[in-house]
């Protein structure tokens, strides 16, 4: 498989370094690349200040995991990782090694824009905050949640960078610096297509950081909640404005989708207690109408006295503040509708936040390419390697053949030349017709790599059937390469394609567990 093969380079590459010490820092290069491609998936959410990416978080993890702020600036970057409990360690950016504090910290050392000057003074040497979750999704992806990326600070973030004595271009400097160690992105854009988005594409497509585009960036539409109620169905909306984005200059080329959710009720299903349901159980005993203006001027509903609502002041104020106006006319409308258990409620109202779909896509449109993207990375990385050393001819030469060792496996693979592929599709220059692009989706992994989904077969189908439909592929790319109407970028996507299918009919005609294990072995 791919993996081993790239353990037999990296294995290779440290033989020929040996253990000179005009090696070391290339020796350290390599162990940290070759970490990089064993660990998890990296994905870091990046957008501007207050654009949602902690509730965002929040959402996809079911709960509570990093705090989130209205008015203050969450200027520290919290890096999500799996482990068995709940654990805080602080990473210094002076040297300092790293600290183990009590995770009821997290939220002073994340979002407090009021504290003393030792606060101010230990917020300014955090590089980041590493927070452990036994989350099962954190198995998969580790998730960095930046501080934001901006041109313009409302006045409550200007407070907070006075406290903190930085200024804009340190924030912008974190959130870069944390997207170029990812190695996927989520790009997180607040509802509307206001021109600050428009300033975010621009932004970020300028900003150098490397390995951005379909196949390592999603897109986020998030508080499309606020929509309502303007519009009964904000995900509907959402979905309408979503498309407008990605029409807009440059967009396809950045993003594979972009998904509108209303992350703020995602996050409340995940948190949603017992009291929460019966609250909401007695809400929805409202009229709907009833209900909807109440919930739509959201500070009296809070506070106000409702003496025909029979939910005490507290604990309104506590639903608002969690599940925001959409949300609890939405969950009174699910409950309505026959969501009679909190367990039940929980996963409508994660369904129709979005919250799930969204989930899902990042399973799979990066999942199932994690393991090619992060040796990618690396053998990027790697190439460098040269330029490390004393510089003497002789360091140098070595230091080629350590790099060679692994960077031809980008010549030799064919998963990376299928990636290839893929980033011509989406940047214009691979042009082929629907059916064809979809197919080539399909057979580079877009959808996993059993036989059945890289045919776009059901699962339960025979064998016969998933052979014969393989070598129809086969055959039609084949007559694709052969054809005079392609050149370019397009003939070698063919090309490409048609090794792809050469391989899988291969994989079809041996015995044994290479019919259904995972691709290039």
């Amino acid at each position: 498989m791919l993996r081993n093969r790239a353990e037999t380079a990296f294995e290779a590459a440290r033989r020929l370094l040996g253990p000179g010490p005009e090696f070391d820092e290339a020796r350290t290069a390599l162990a940290e690349q070759h970490a990089r491609i064993t660990a998890p998936l990296r994905i870091a959410l990046v957008g501007r200040v207050s654009s949602g990416k902690s509730t965002l978080v929040n959402a996809l993890l079911g709960g509570d995991r990093v705090p989130t702020g209205i008015e203050e600036l969450t200027y520290n970057v919290n890096w999500l990782r799996h482990g068995p409990d709940r654990t805080l360690t602080v990473h210094y950016t002076d040297g300092a090694p790293p600290e183990r504090r009590d995770i009821d910290e997290l939220e002073e050392l994340t979002v407090r824009a009021k504290g003393t000057p030792e606060l101010a003074r230990l917020l300014r040497r955090i590089d980041c905050l590493e927070i452990t979750d036994p989350h099962p999704y954190l198995r998969a992806f580790d998730l960095i949640d930046t501080p934001g990326l901006d041109s313009h600070f409302g006045e409550d973030s200007a407070n907070t960078l006075r406290f903190l004595a930085l200024d804009e271009g340190d924030v912008r400097a974190a959130t870069l610096g944390q997207a170029a160690k990812a190695d996927a992105l989520v790009l997180v854009f607040a509802r509307g297509l206001a021109a600050s988005e428009e300033e975010l594409l621009r932004d970020f497509t300028g900003a150098g950081v490397s390995g951005a585009g379909p196949v390592t960036t999603v897109g986020a539409l998030t508080k499309v909640e606020l929509f309502w109620p303007a519009h009964d169905d904000p995900l509907a909306e959402g979905r309408r404005v979503a498309g407008r984005l990605m029409g807009a200059a440059g967009a396809q080329r950045l993003l594979y989708d972009l998904c509108p959710l209303a992350s703020l009720v995602g996050a409340a299903a995940g948190s949603c207690t017992d009291d929460d349901f019966t609250d909401l159980v007695t809400l929805a005993g409202l009229a709907p109408r009833d209900l909807a203006d109440r919930v739509y001027f959201g500070a009296d509903f809070a506070t106000g006295d409702m003496p025909d609502v029979p939910v005490r002041a507290a604990r309104r104020r506590a639903l608002h503040a969690r599940f925001g106006g959409y949300g609890i006319v939405l969950a009174a409308r699910l409950i309505r509708d026959g969501a009679d258990t909190r367990e039940t409620l929980r996963a409508e109202l994660y369904r129709s936040s979005g919250m799930a779909d969204f989930r899902t896509l990042l399973a799979d449109h990066f999942g199932h390419r994690a393991e090619l993207v992060k040796l990618a990375r690396a053998v990027a990385h790697l190439a460098a390697l040269p330029d490390l050393g004393d510089g003497s001819p002789r360091t140098r030469a070595t230091l080629r053949r350590a790099a060679a060792a692994v960077t031809r496996l980008e010549h030799a693979e064919q998963a990376f030349a299928e990636l290839a592929v893929l980033r011509g599709h989406y940047n214009g220059a691979v042009r082929l017709e629907p059916p064809e692009a979809a197919d080539l989706l399909r057979i580079t992994g877009e959808y996993g790599h059993t036989p059945h989904a890289l045919l776009g077969l059901p699962a339960e189908a025979p064998d016969t059937e998933t052979a014969a439909r393989a070598r129809e592929r086969l055959t039609h790319w084949a007559g694709l390469t052969a054809d005079p109407a392609h050149s370019g970028a397009t003939r070698r996507a063919c090309q490409v394609v048609r090794r792809s299918y050469e391989m899988l009919v291969d994989r079809l005609d041996r015995p044994g567990p290479h019919r259904t294990s995972g691709p290039y072995e």
